[in-house]
């Protein structure tokens, strides 16, 4: 294989993990532009994405509240 064409492919690949890391972090309240940064050096990226995979979301927490019938109340 050409090795211009694996590094088109490496850029191309780095390009797309960094987009994908930038778009997760922004949708769990995660600092986008870290993320980002991340993604394009070539193995933090991985770890970035399985970083960000693991991670929970950062907003409040939406729980309903439950009320038990046959729990007196005060």
């Amino acid at each position: 294989m050409d090795p211009w064409f694996s590094a088109v492919l490496l850029c191309c690949s780095q390009i797309i993990l960094c987009w994908y890391c930038h778009q997760l972090a922004n949708e769990k309240g995660y600092s986008h532009s870290l993320f980002a940064v991340c993604g394009i050096i070539p193995i933090v990226s991985l770890v970035g994405l399985m970083l960000l995979l693991v991670l929970p979301e950062r907003g409040p927490v939406q729980q309903p509240l439950y009320f038990s019938r046959q729990r007196p109340r005060s």
